[in-house]
């Protein structure tokens, strides 16, 4: 039976159950449907291997390894091809690499990065794989912080108001967490479903979820470092435009412009308008308290 949810400020209409987001009568903007993902035909601006076909406002997906394609086209149509019984997978790649697509096409600027709304402003965090996203998330939630955005923070621009500050629309209220971070919170894994079997890493509900678009303050980009202590170094200039280019989601800077020039303007815009900052912490765990404070310093600073 198809149900209308809300994310990323849009209505999907989805004949797949998407658990944990919120249910709505609003008109559908988007669709999600099952249906047969023919090979990809003709030419492709863009191909990443044998997995990732992009020319436009379409783009196809396709994991050998995982029985699951997929094809977005136009910003409104998400088709799947997937195994029923395996419906944890399909909805792992609907809500990840097909939203970033669906994303991209409807305008907005997704980064690979979470957001968290403090008292003193928006905040996102990214970084490389295994760099502690999500735990700092944890961290920062702990702290009476609220999430906006998990995994992917899609950015959207006011383009009647060129001075207005860039916004992050909201994600997922949940964040997808290893055991080892759970381990860290003292949080039990039988308390939570793997995104798939066999895989340590665990779908996390999170209750106090911002659920409105926030402008964003900060982004800080995390970089684990063999050197002691916690530091934050902001950049200016070109740097931030730099620094910001190889956290889009999931596709690099220069294909996203070959089919989305208008993206190039809006990272300028974004790299203009915010603040950004790397942020240094060595290579363990227990640093997270440390990082998860020195950002929140941070941005209490920002404020004042």
């Amino acid at each position: 039976m198809e149900q209308n949810y809300r994310a990323f400020g849009l209505t999907l209409r989805s004949e797949l159950p998407l658990p944990g987001l919120p249910v709505t009568n609003d008109k559908a903007q988007v669709q999600i449907r099952r249906g047969v993902i023919p090979e990809w035909s003709g030419d492709a601006t863009v191909r990443y291997g044998d997995r990732t076909r992009i020319q436009g406002q379409k783009w196809l997906i396709r994991f050998r390894a995982v029985p699951f394609a997929s094809l977005i086209q136009d910003g409104n149509l998400v088709q799947f091809e997937g195994d029923p019984a395996q419906d944890e997978v399909s909805r792992l790649h609907i809500l990840g690499s097909s939203t970033g697509a669906l994303l991209f096409q409807r305008g907005m600027v997704p980064l690979h990065g979470n957001t968290i709304v403090s008292p003193n402003g928006a905040a996102m965090l990214v970084g490389k794989i295994g760099a502690g996203k999500s735990a700092t998330t944890l961290g920062l939630l702990r702290r009476g912080n609220r999430l906006l955005a998990d995994d992917i923070s899609g950015v959207s621009f006011d383009h009647s108001a060129p001075g207005a500050a860039p916004k992050v629309v909201p994600g997922f209220p949940r964040l997808k967490l290893w055991k080892a971070t759970l381990d860290y919170f003292n949080y039990s894994q039988t308390e939570f479903q793997r995104l798939r079997p066999q895989l340590d890493k665990f779908h996390f509900p999170v209750d106090d979820f911002c659920d409105t678009a926030q402008p964003l303050n900060s982004i800080y980009i995390l970089q684990p470092s063999d050197s002691p202590g916690v530091h934050i170094k902001a950049l200016s200039g070109l740097n931030k435009l730099e620094a910001l280019r190889a956290h889009l989601y999931k596709i690099r800077f220069q294909d996203a412009i070959r089919n989305w020039p208008a993206i190039l303007g809006k990272i300028c815009r974004l790299a203009d308008s915010v603040r950004v900052n790397i942020v240094e912490r060595p290579r363990n765990e227990s640093t997270l308290d440390a990082v998860a404070d020195a950002i929140e310093a941070d941005l209490c600073k920002s404020a004042g």
